[in-house]
């Protein structure tokens, strides 16, 4: 039988509001983030789940009350988001004339930002935390979870277990929505692939 595990963005913060580099600053959710929360509850976007996995970050702990308030709860500080260094807590507008924010956006921004997570260090701890959820789940026997967590986080996880090749920013999403991850079991245990994913 399939499992089905759902991620989930976190709400908005008034630092998403500004279009800031929002990772290690631990911010809560904003009035408008609340409120869209509410919204796609009361549209029924998010599927009835037996457990919810969710970052440590205050932003994510909110969204997890919100939707899942009486779903018992892992959390996982591996699946967190990552540090945007020197650009952290700041947006385009105050880095757009920084020579390197300038290198970071003209390299795809995809390399080491200055002070920040190194990518493979982000890109290995956020696999290590996904595989602690994949074998949580099957211990426990759950056959559908709540992942509550970060845009970054999502992407990383997303284009390494895709079934089909995308790039990490293929993966993109809004504060709120997110993505049901359909696990056939012999296809993961052989691959450590997915067998679909689809928008909720």
């Amino acid at each position: 039988m399939n499992k089905f595990l759902y991620l989930v963005r976190h709400g908005k913060t008034e630092g998403n509001l500004r279009r800031k580099y929002i990772g290690i600053t631990d911010e809560p959710l904003c009035e408008q983030g609340i409120s869209e929360i509410r919204e796609h509850i009361a549209a029924g976007r998010y599927t009835a789940v037996e457990h919810v996995f969710v970052s440590p970050r205050l932003r994510c702990l909110q969204t997890r009350e919100l939707i899942y308030p009486d779903i018992p709860y892992s959390i996982m500080p591996e699946l967190a988001e990552c540090s945007f260094g020197i650009f952290e807590n700041k947006s385009y507008e105050q880095l757009k004339d920084l020579a390197e924010y300038k290198s970071w956006i003209d390299g795809g921004g995809k390399q080491q930002v200055p002070g920040g997570e190194q990518p493979e260090i982000f890109r290995s701890r956020c696999l290590d935390g996904f595989n602690r959820v994949m074998q949580e789940v099957d211990e426990a026997g759950i056959e559908k979870a709540a992942l509550v967590i970060h845009g970054g986080t999502i992407m990383m996880l997303l284009e390494a277990f895709s079934p089909e090749v995308f790039d990490f920013y293929h993966w993109q999403i809004k504060n709120g929505e997110g993505y049901q991850l359909t696990i056939d079991q012999a296809l993961w245990t052989e691959k450590k692939k997915l067998a679909a994913i689809a928008k909720i």
